[in-house]
């Protein structure tokens, strides 16, 4: 079974068990705040991948570091990944259940590179335009890469969508590459 298989049961069944208990917002909060401090403390992040600490210590830390802090639930989850050798899923863990999160609220996340700074306007007009075309709230995340000369490349999903003038131009290059060019009998090309 694949990690990620395996991540997104896990997911599920915190997800599952933070719906019945009625905590889904807090349980919500506390793991995009786990998600940020694992991404931003790398030290957080070995803790949790690194199998040389034992089993006892990480679960004392958790206890520790964690308890009345965090949503009770959030905290047994953590402890049980512990107890199963699955605590070096727990990033991709975090990740699928933001990902089921956002299916159950219909939220896409859109990534967009441009060549050029995104105005305001703009960026709400394209929120507004790819939440029409999906029929989904769009979390918009924006990067910017002159090599696009202009345009722009949306991914969505595994959907992509390149109308970047780079894009553009190297598929009138290729066009011209393949298109054969035949000379008339008078020289000129036809």
């Amino acid at each position: 079974m694949s990690q990620r298989t395996v991540a997104r049961r896990y997911a599920t069944a915190l997800y599952e068990e933070a719906d019945a208990t009625g905590v889904l917002e807090d349980v919500d909060d506390d793991v995009l705040m786990l998600r940020r401090s694992i991404d931003s403390n790398r030290e957080l992040s070995r803790f949790f991948e690194s199998p040389v600490i034992p089993k006892e210590k990480k679960d004392a830390i958790i206890r520790e570091l964690l308890g009345g802090k965090v949503e009770g639930l959030v905290v047994r989850f953590l402890r049980l990944l512990v107890q199963k050798d699955r605590e070096t899923l727990t990033r991709a863990i975090l990740d699928q259940y933001q990902s089921l999160r956002d299916e159950h609220r219909g939220i896409v996340d859109a990534t967009v590179t441009v060549a050029h700074p995104l105005a305001g306007a703009d960026r709400e007009a394209l929120v507004e335009a790819l939440e029409e075309k999906t029929g989904k709230d769009i979390r918009l995340h924006v990067e910017e890469e002159p090599d696009l000369i202009g345009g722009l490349v949306i991914r969505i999903g595994d959907r992509v969508f390149d109308g970047s003038v780079r894009n553009q131009l190297n598929a009138l290059r290729d066009r011209l590459h393949e298109a054969p060019l035949s000379i008339e009998a008078n020289g000129e090309p036809d």
